[in-house]
């Protein structure tokens, strides 16, 4: 039996999106999904977000901080409630204050760099995991 590769492993993680610029969010869910993560979304509004992940937990979310009904903070709460990654995307926010709400989360500016965004992705994801691992070890 071989082992899997990375690809292999990383195709089940789940990626939400959440971007109202339509042109950026098709953007992002083909860079997500040539990462080779199973992508929910994008959604537009922190309304049909929220209501996204009441039946499903992703993996990792990359968040762009103002949507259309607001900022996805209400999202971004609830998602580290459930122990998702978060990646911030923005143009207007400071990685600073998004650090001081969410601890462990990334952060990439406007434009984006596609292995910035990876990089991130995987470390919000593994850092998850080791953390969801190390509290039912407890």
């Amino acid at each position: 039996m071989c082992p899997k590769s990375s690809l292999e492993t990383k195709s089940k993680a789940t990626i939400l999106i959440c971007e109202d610029e339509p042109i950026v969010a098709l953007d992002l869910e083909l860079v997500v999904e040539e990462f080779g993560y199973e992508v929910i979304g994008p959604f537009a509004s922190v309304e049909k977000a929220l209501s996204a992940i009441e039946d499903k937990r992703p993996d990792g979310a990359v968040l762009d901080v103002n949507l259309r009904d607001g900022t996805v903070f209400p999202v971004a709460t609830r998602l580290a409630e459930m122990g998702t990654g978060l990646v911030f995307h923005s143009g207007h926010a400071l990685s600073e204050d998004i650090a001081e709400r969410y601890q462990n989360a990334g952060f990439c500016e406007k434009p984006i760099n596609t292995a910035r965004l990876e990089q991130e992705l995987q470390r919000v994801i593994a850092f998850e995991d080791n953390d969801v691992s190390s509290k039912t070890a407890n």
